[in-house]
């Protein structure tokens, strides 16, 4: 992997600066805990990369920036060929994926709302529509 080509050795590091244990970061990204231990192998064949989801996951999860991770001199490339994305410089990505995070948070249910919706889809249909009336 072109840009990942020192992410296990990042990997180590961060778990060791912040005291994070293979399931920690499984957890994090929502992975299998095999799938964190494939992306640290220091054997390349054997070795296994983290998805773009899983990437961003860590990086914001962990308050770590994105560059940690990649190799952006791997073959003297200055910048990142990401199709469909242009960044002038490293605050706009950073900016970006801030607004991103709030984006994402705003959509996850409170607990008063998980309740909610926990109790009308276990009520009989009749309640459901009469729930749904009282919305509107």
């Amino acid at each position: 992997m072109k840009y990942l080509s020192k992410f296990n050795r990042q990997l180590t590091q961060l778990r060791e600066d912040k005291r994070l244990t293979e399931d920690d970061i499984s957890v994090m990204c929502q992975v299998d805990a095999s799938a964190v231990k494939a992306w640290g192998y220091e054997q390349e064949e054997r070795r296994c990369y983290p998805t773009i989801d899983n990437l961003i996951d860590l990086c914001l999860k962990t308050g770590t920036s994105l560059e940690y991770f990649l190799d952006l001199n791997s073959d003297g490339d200055e910048q990142l060929e990401l199709p469909g994305l242009a960044f002038i410089n490293e605050h706009d990505v950073n900016l970006s994926l801030d607004q991103l995070q709030k984006e994402i948070e705003k959509t996850i249910p409170s607990d008063d709302e998980l309740e909610l919706l926990k109790r009308y889809r276990s009520s009989d249909d009749e309640s459901q529509k009469l729930i749904l009336q009282l919305m509107v």
